[in-house]
């Protein structure tokens, strides 16, 4: 159980990273990046091995009912619904609701985040938007497209302006983790996976776990963390992310702030914000 808990803490976190950086490695000893020297390379073997110690366990699939999240603003897009158990729905203050049937809970991405999930219209839409003719953005966008929708739920970009302008895309993810359980009665889950997550990854600094509740009363479990990366274009930065972990009917799901050490101050606020949004089914 720790093998398999610090491969998913690694997959989890290098979903994040992937396409953007090369992590746990010093600049003076970080090659020039070249094509055979991109990041799903270094990464391979770990996340197969996390994926066969997954998919072994994976339930067959049953009907879910539906949940219906806390309603929301009028004047609203028409839900987008794909084949992952889930609609993404286009506010009209710029933000975006997430419904996931699957794990039976709801969420709203502000504005100035692109969420998208595999395999779907609003995933093939992005690629005609401004903001995709940056590089980073492209490779962040690509290295989601062969994941398992079943597990990423959802992937959010930041496409605020001047966001993305040292070859690091600040995203967010939703991971849905349904071969393990977490107790959040106690902080023991939490600290297990932390001790796990410098293991999985390497430079990486656990920086601080708590176990707390939203204002609304759902448990969670946090834990932020820091690491040295080097971007494909050869940028030393510090790699900041909060994990924030919340039981759902279907799973532990585990949702990631990356960024880096220069955005957080700005972005954090919109991630807790973000957070504050959750409802879950029978909690």
């Amino acid at each position: 159980m720790n093998n398999r808990r610090a491969l998913l803490a690694a997959l989890i976190l290098l979903t994040t990273v992937l396409a953007c950086a090369v992590p746990g490695l010093p600049a003076a000893s970080q090659p020039a990046p070249t094509e055979d020297t991109r990041l799903e390379i270094m990464v391979a073997e770990t996340v197969t091995a996390a994926i066969e110690l997954t998919e072994q366990a994976v339930p067959s699939a049953t009907p879910i009912p539906t949940f219906t999240a806390t309603p929301q603003p009028t004047n609203t897009s028409t839900p987008e619904v794909n084949d992952s158990g889930s609609t993404l729905t286009k506010l009209e203050d710029g933000s975006a609701l997430f419904v996931d049937d699957m794990a039976k809970y709801a969420v709203n991405v502000p504005d100035g985040w692109l969420p998208v999930r595999i395999n779907s219209q609003e995933y093939l839409e992005a690629w005609l938007l401004p903001e995709l003719s940056n590089p980073s953005m492209q490779r962040s966008l690509s290295s989601i497209e062969k994941m398992d929708p079943d597990k990423l739920r959802l992937f959010a970009l930041d496409i605020q302006e001047g966001h993305a302008e040292i070859d690091f895309v600040t995203n967010i993810n939703f991971y849905l983790d349904q071969e393990n359980t977490m107790s959040l009665e106690n902080d023991e889950g939490v600290k297990a996976q932390a001790e796990a997550l410098p293991k999985a990854f390497a430079g990486l600094e656990v920086t601080a776990t708590e176990l707390t509740a939203t204002a609304s009363g759902i448990p969670i479990g946090v834990i932020t963390s820091k690491t040295p990366i080097t971007t494909l274009e050869g940028v030393s930065v510090e790699l900041f992310q909060k994990q924030v972990f919340i039981n759902s009917s279907a799973g532990v799901l585990i949702v990631t702030l990356s960024t880096t050490e220069e955005l957080k101050q700005e972005v954090l606020p919109q991630f807790d914000a973000m957070i504050e949004t959750l409802t879950v089914a029978n909690q």
